[in-house]
């Protein structure tokens, strides 16, 4: 009994902790490109208005980018030094829900008595499925399109309403925060 109340402590706890991350971020780039010397962006047209999100979200996602590049000291202009593009991969994923279970008497047919039996902490029967995505962020070459810099953020719940915008803002930055790359 006392294992299973510290491992739902723990497990409690570092639920507590990884809820305030809003994506698991990883980036990539061209070794060949001098990041210092761009200073100015455009979005790339073409991938915005592909850009599957609905017309709640698409601006948030728009303006969240917008402030995390000021924010890093880019402008946005007609004349850019490169185009941002955003993305969104989506899946179905099922969640299930933990807690306690058990704890009581239960009937027991083989001794034909009810049993004590102690709760336990772990996966509960149900399960609910929600929508997980990927948001991708590129920087590319005005000229070619070629990739300059590919930003990646995963595990953004998309089925989540609750405080949308904050977590679409926060989702961002932390792709964000990936650049410059470290050379």
């Amino acid at each position: 009994m006392k294992h299973t109340l510290k491992w739902g402590m723990l497990i409690t706890i570092v639920m507590a902790f990884t809820s305030c991350i809003s994506v698991l971020t990883a980036s990539d780039y061209d070794k060949k490109i001098d990041f210092s010397r761009l200073k100015s962006f455009a979005y790339y047209e073409k991938g915005i208005e592909h850009l599957q999100l609905n017309n709640l979200d698409k601006p948030r996602m728009l303006n969240a980018v917008e402030i995390a590049m000021a924010k890093k000291g880019f402008v946005k202009s007609a004349q850019p030094d490169f185009l941002v593009n955003v993305a969104i991969l989506s899946s179905m994923n099922t969640r299930a829900d933990w807690g306690y279970s058990g704890g009581g008497y239960q009937w027991d047919a083989t001794s034909l008595s009810y049993q004590w039996k102690d709760s336990q902490f772990g996966p509960l029967s149900s399960s609910k499925p929600y929508q997980s995505g990927t948001i991708i962020i590129d920087f590319l070459n005005p000229e070619t399109k070629a990739i300059m810099w590919h930003g990646v953020g995963s595990g953004f719940n998309f089925d989540d309403y609750e405080n949308r915008e904050n977590r679409i803002n926060l989702a961002v930055k932390q792709i964000l925060s990936e650049y410059p790359p470290i050379y």
